[in-house]
């Protein structure tokens, strides 16, 4: 499986949730598990951080709007 990290946008291939990113050494960086095969081919405006958390973000506002 493949994560994004928040801190680079680096991917990392990891079982589980990594703790640490091996590309920019970043601990605690949230990771987002993208669904790609290969990261340098992949579309990283259909499921990386940079698409997920405005996502995250307008879904929150219509919450707390109630619309």
């Amino acid at each position: 499986m493949w994560w994004e990290c928040s801190e680079c946008s680096g991917h990392v291939e990891s079982e589980r949730l990594p703790a640490l990113c091996r590309e920019c050494g970043t601990a605690g960086a949230i990771f987002v598990p993208v669904e790609i095969d290969d990261p340098l081919v992949g579309d990283p405006e259909a499921d990386g951080v940079r698409a997920v958390w405005p996502r995250a973000g307008l879904d929150q506002a219509q919450m707390v709007l109630g619309t």
